[in-house]
């Protein structure tokens, strides 16, 4: 048989029985929609923690100190050393960390200042939206300059571009004034509304202008060569401070490289445990198209053995159910693919999905159809024409 003559077979088939035909084509687009969203949802997610771990500009290392009492500190004097001595490290920047207020006209905004160099773009991934980071000059000098994020320049001012504008600084109960000179893409924005509102602002200043060279550093950010082994520069520079007492304390080192691989790899578990779940709702969609595939062969006995009868081979018996099948699963995966592009159309935009996921689904659908059909498909197709006709 041909197959337009099979495709219109198939389809007079389901028209014979519209409420099996659409409680099945239901139980697939509840299938097919299911997993659809649940996919939108992980890779959504997915794609908000690649973002947040980018804006918040982690990598490379950290090093820090542990129970540090009144011997050598980890000083900035001590972390340049540190980068000359240890060869795989490419660039070192010391932090120091106060927290204080951000005052311009009559708003005032809690905040945490870090003291940094002119290597804060080396060693973490800012972007620059305005003006520009430290330079080294304004870095060597301790001049009152400031970087800020996005959110907090509109916070005070209501717009983004406030470079050149000044601010009143108060840490250790005394007032600065500080010039901005540079507004960077808010790292805490990435937090989400909700979490962004209960984090501080973090605004980089000069390091002179919380600390001296010879004091404590509160950590150093680390910047290795993109061949070196992190956890060999992580001992060596373990050796290296603790050899003949150059600080006092427990050296701690993070592997901050390590800890967003961690992060990306259990967001791509989420995303296999979310498209599981979805499976199996659609699987369970799938037996009942089975079930009814089983129906629809015993209901048909008589008729496959007339056209087994007349010349049709077994062949176009599976060919007919496989299709019906199929047409089965394809019509409810439609309708389950445009409900939920529809909710989601008048709902959560963000999360609607892009074509490659549509098509995949669909995709899925029509033939997990097929696989559904297959057994009915087969045993309708051995029916000996003489029994089929007589049952």
């Amino acid at each position: 048989m041909r197959l337009v003559d099979l495709f219109w077979l198939a389809l007079g088939n389901l028209r014979e029985n519209p409420l099996r035909t659409g409680l099945c084509a239901l139980s697939v687009a509840v299938g097919t929609g299911a997993l659809l969203l649940i996919a939108s949802i992980g890779l959504f997610g997915k794609a908000q923690v690649d973002v947040t771990l980018q804006t918040l500009g982690v990598s490379g290392l950290t090093v820090y100190l542990d129970n540090h009492g009144s011997g050598n500190p980890l000083s900035a004097e001590l972390a340049d050393q540190m980068g000359q001595a240890v060869e795989e490290i490419e660039q070192v920047m010391p932090i120091k960390a106060k927290t204080g207020t951000i005052r311009a006209g009559y708003v005032s905004e809690n905040a945490v200042f870090l003291g940094a160099d002119e290597r804060l773009g080396d060693v973490m991934r800012l972007e620059v939206l305005f003006g520009s980071l430290l330079t080294e000059r304004q870095a060597a000098s301790g001049q009152p300059v400031a970087v800020v994020g996005d959110d907090l320049a509109q916070a005070l001012y209501g717009r983004t571009n406030i470079v050149g504008r000044t601010v009143r600084v108060r840490l250790d109960g005394a007032d600065q004034y500080f010039t901005v000179c540079g507004v960077v893409r808010a790292q805490t924005s990435a937090l989400g509304g909700a979490l962004s509102s209960f984090a501080p602002h973090l605004i980089y200043i000069p390091y002179a202008r919380l600390a001296s060279r010879q004091e404590n550093a509160d950590q150093v950010f680390v910047q290795c060569a993109a061949e070196a082994d992190l956890s060999h520069v992580s001992s060596r520079i373990s050796g290296y401070l603790t050899d003949r007492g150059k600080v006092d304390g427990t050296v701690r080192v993070q592997n901050m490289s390590g800890m967003v691989d961690a992060v990306e790899q259990m967001a791509n578990l989420c995303i296999l445990l979310f498209l599981v779940v979805g499976g199996i709702t659609l699987c369970v969609a799938l037996i009942g198209v089975l079930c009814s595939m089983l129906a629809a062969t015993h209901e048909k006995t008589g008729e496959i053995g007339v056209f087994l009868a007349l010349g049709a081979q077994p062949r176009d018996i599976r060919r007919l159910f496989l299709l019906q099948s199929a047409l089965l699963c394809a019509f409810g995966g439609v309708c389950g693919w445009g409900t939920v592009c529809l909710l989601l159309l008048f709902g959560v935009t963000v999360l609607l999905p892009g074509w490659t996921l549509s098509a995949a689904i669909l995709l899925l659908s029509l033939v997990c159809g097929a696989v559904a059909g297959l057994l009915p498909a087969i045993r309708a197709a051995r029916l000996d024409p003489i029994d089929a006709i007589l049952k």
